[in-house]
Order: structure tokens, then sequence, then C-alpha cells
């Protein structure tokens, strides 16, 4: 299992405060990401076209308001701290956190909620203002029951 902690770390060099601590974290992607790669895997024309249908409907949910609405919808790492939220893009090619996208108040973020899959985790943020984003964390090499469980304090 890839330790997202140690990598959040080294990623957040310089931009952490003094004594703060990355205590949990998770990579994600947008939800609908691995049912379309999937799909696609089916191959030629087919594969496209179930795949474009999957993405049309499906868990995708576009957050209009609120911190969700601010909240990138891409592949994303998450380190929550005792005081913070951060929100780090991700390199495919050397599969760590890149570049520091947006920090927020740890209690901004209310609740995380799971729905394991076949694959992947439903992950379902909800923020103090109400708004939600759901994305999907990655079974393998990664740990979104120990992120939600240091949410939930």
């Amino acid at each position: 299992m890839a330790n997202w902690n140690k990598k959040i770390t080294k990623a957040a060099k310089g931009e952490l405060h003094p004594g703060e601590e990355i205590v949990a974290g998770v990579f994600l992607q947008p939800a609908g990401t691995m049912g379309q790669a999937v799909a696609q895997g089916a191959g030629g024309i087919v594969g496209k076209a179930i795949a474009a249908k999957k993405g049309a409907g499906g868990d995708v949910v576009v957050a209009d308001a609120g911190t969700a609405a601010d909240f990138p919808n891409e592949p994303t790492v998450l380190g929550l701290t005792q005081s913070r939220l951060l929100v780090f893009g991700y390199s495919q090619f050397g599969g760590k956190p890149k570049g520091l996208k947006q920090t927020l108040p740890a209690d901004v973020l209310s609740v995380v909620e799971l729905e394991k899959q076949k694959a992947t985790y439903r992950f379902e943020m909800t923020f103090s203002d109400g708004s939600s984003s759901v994305f999907e964390a990655p079974r393998l090499g990664n740990d979104p029951e120990a992120f939600a469980a240091a949410v939930s304090g």
C-alpha cells in the first residue's frame, strides 16, 4: 500500500506550519474514471461508446455551489493535518502528489462517506456549508478508510 502520508509530507515541504503533520492521506480520481477505463478497454468503437455513456450518467456529481464547486474535479491527493486540508494535483508518471492547489481549514470537511465497490470506494466528501463532492478512491495502494476515520476524528 502506498504511504501517502510520507509522499504528501515530502510534497508539502515548505508548506507545513511548524508542528503540523500529515495525519492522513488519500488519492482520489473523478467519479466514473475506473468504469470509463474498463469500458474503453473493451476495445474499439464499442468500448468508446460504452465509456461515453457511463460518463454521461453514472455517479458523476458536479457541484454548482459552496466549497464543493471550487474543489478540483481531477485526480487529486488529499493530505489532512491537525488544522488543514491540503489539496494536491497528482502526477501519473511519478505516482505522487504534484503542486499544492488549495488549502482549507480542516473543519471545512465535515464527513467522508465510503461505499465499497469492486475496485474502488465511492468517496463522498460533505463540507461544512452542506455542499458535497463525489470521487472514487482506488482500493489498490490506498487507504480511504483511514482518511475517513481521521476526518471523523
